[in-house]
């Protein structure tokens, strides 16, 4: 997980693409947003699907981040009270599978 036992990666990147691989969002795992690219064959949809499009793929790479975080916190035996309120691999599916119907 990190470039040590006790300290977790904060430079560590996610990445999520559309299943058509037209779009791809990089976040840093604190979620800024690294870049994004949108494929030219894209740019043939409306503009709301392109920006939900993106957005959906920021959600996947975001939660990615988050639940990386979560379980490294529980790996270092945190109190629950430190990471249930985190994203979920349950929140991860249900963006994954939101992403995977656009």
């Amino acid at each position: 997980m990190s470039t040590t036992d006790d300290t977790i990666d904060v430079n560590r990147e996610f990445t999520a693409h559309t299943a058509d691989q037209q779009v791809w969002v990089r976040v840093l795992f604190t979620g800024r947003i690294l870049g994004v690219q949108v494929e030219p064959a894209e740019m043939r949809r409306p503009g709301w699907q392109i920006a939900a499009r993106i957005q959906a793929c920021s959600d996947v790479a975001y939660l990615e981040g988050q639940v990386y975080h979560r379980k490294f916190i529980q790996s270092r035996g945190a109190s629950e009270a430190a990471w249930d309120w985190m994203a979920s691999d349950e929140d991860l599916a249900a963006a994954r599978d939101r992403l995977s119907r656009l």
